[in-house]
């Protein structure tokens, strides 16, 4: 799967794993890709939360995998998800560059910047100097990572009303 901006193959930081690789240089602030996918009431591993009780599962017309399919978790991450409301239109969210990002380089995003608690507790291995050891949801993630991501405007403000 790729376009002329993205590609998934192999991830560069989980072993046996595939991710979303960059394919050239994206500036901060930039759009890399949409998500859109049938809206669910419940989280699953693969979904993108929009609201506290809706949830979108990255899948295709055609009911294939999305490039958010292969989207991995950073607790450093170079992206950030942005939740788009639009009328009455199904929500879809923008995969955006929170840094500048170069050719190769994998795109990952922190599920603990969208998700309230996560389906699955699992170990971490993103081998960044943040990693914080365990992929967990916003209402475990610490304070200070919570006071940068707010004032970097990367965490949905339906989070917010909960924590």
């Amino acid at each position: 799967m790729e376009n002329d901006s993205v590609i998934v193959k192999s991830s560069t930081f989980l072993k046996g794993q595939l991710g979303v690789i960059a394919r050239r240089n994206f500036k901060k602030g930039t759009v890399l890709f949409s998500v859109k996918g049938p809206i669910l009431s419940r989280p699953t591993k693969y979904s993108f939360s929009v609201n506290l009780n809706r949830h979108i599962d990255p899948l295709k017309a055609d009911g294939g995998l999305d490039f958010g399919h292969y989207l991995n978790h950073s607790c450093d991450p170079n992206t950030f998800i942005r939740v788009i409301r639009r009328n009455s239109n199904l929500p879809y969210i923008e995969i955006v560059a929170r840094r500048n990002i170069k050719a190769g380089e994998e795109l990952a995003f922190d599920y603990a910047s969208l998700e309230y608690d996560t389906v699955v507790k699992t170990d971490c291995k993103c081998s960044t100097t943040e990693c914080r050891g365990v992929i967990h949801g916003f209402k475990n993630l610490p304070k200070h990572v919570v006071k940068k991501y707010k004032k970097e405007g990367v965490i949905p403000s339906h989070l917010f009303k909960i924590k």
